[in-house]
């Protein structure tokens, strides 16, 4: 499988630098990313996760758009997590938000995330007090469940896991979404995953 995967690869790059980049091109190698990818985080394949990273490298050079970029940068960082290199993956995580507005809550949890990595406090408040503004402010209006999720993370950054239930079951009072439900159900391994990657990051929480 994994020689018909690579080979797969070769022939889209040989593709592409035959007949020039077009959207047709990038989505083939965008498609051919996903896959390497996929495979080799949930196999945790060392070798499939350096292809991804080989393929990443070459649709950097030839992707100037966004949503490329955000894919590679993306990928990249879950690769250099899952190989402990730590430094890398927030490097290219950063690059991968940056891509996004300036209020995407996705962006500003990271950039909280990355504060505390470096025991920046004010800076980190500064985010994680943004992203809950930002958060509220669309909820205010409707429910919408990433609002929430990074709502709830954003506590739990701040405040710790208990003032993040807190915050989750009084959402399920009003909006007892599916999601909630299983979140809720599956609080203490959303808790314990979320621990584990502050651990490995050598993150602590501002409480």
């Amino acid at each position: 499988m994994k020689k018909i995967l690579y080979i797969c690869i070769g022939l889209v790059l040989i593709i592409g630098c035959a007949n020039g980049q077009n959207k047709k091109d990038l989505k083939e190698l965008r498609d051919s990313l996903d896959n390497v990818f996929f495979m080799g985080y949930v196999r945790n394949d060392t070798i499939m996760l350096k292809r991804a990273l080989e393929l990443s490298n070459y649709l950097l050079s030839v992707d100037t758009s966004n949503i490329g970029k955000r894919q590679c940068y993306y990928y990249r960082s879950r690769i250099f997590f899952s190989l402990g290199r730590m430094d890398e993956a927030m490097a290219n995580g950063e690059h991968a938000v940056l891509t996004l507005q300036e209020n995407n809550p996705l962006r500003l949890i990271f950039l909280s995330v990355k504060y505390l990595r470096e025991n920046n406090k004010d800076s980190a408040t500064y985010y994680i007090e943004k992203t809950n503004a930002v958060c509220d402010s669309s909820l205010n209006d409707e429910y919408n469940q990433d609002m929430a999720i990074n709502k709830i993370k954003a506590i739990y950054l701040r405040d710790g896991e208990k003032n993040a239930k807190i915050y989750l079951s009084k959402l399920l009072r009003t909006h007892p979404s599916p999601f909630l439900k299983s979140l809720d159900k599956d609080w203490n391994e959303w808790v314990r995953m979320n621990n584990e990657e502050l651990k490995l990051m050598n993150i602590k929480i501002l409480r």
